[in-house]
């Protein structure tokens, strides 16, 4: 009886520990996980768009009238969202692209969409 009691504790006790997601997460204390961070959703991508546009005018690397600019369409492409915006009243182009990874971070902005 002894035995079978030791045995069935020995086999608990690995399964416990070689089980994956063995009642502990695996941020290691860091408050991230080292996984692919969640894709946000079509309608933040426009409220992200509008920060990024916000802040390139105070950096002077758009001309202010893209504050007046209309939302146009988000959409997935090579793995990222674009996030288009019109102004008819823009210096260097009518249409800004944004890009931003899937998870909401900024990439880049241009007037070609490349």
């Amino acid at each position: 009886m002894k035995t079978l009691t030791f045995l069935m504790a020995i086999t608990l006790t690995s399964i416990s520990f070689a089980s994956p997601g063995a009642g502990h997460s695996h941020d290691h204390g860091h408050g991230h996980s080292h996984g692919e961070a969640p894709t946000i959703s079509k309608e933040k991508t426009g409220e992200i768009g509008r920060t990024h546009i916000q802040r390139l005018v105070k950096e002077k690397k758009i001309d202010s009238s893209w504050l007046n600019s209309d939302f146009d369409k988000s959409v997935i492409k090579k793995n990222e969202w674009l996030v288009t915006f019109n102004n008819k009243n823009g210096v260097k182009g009518k249409k800004l692209y944004i890009f931003l990874k899937k998870s909401g971070e900024f990439v880049a902005a241009n007037f070609t969409g490349k």
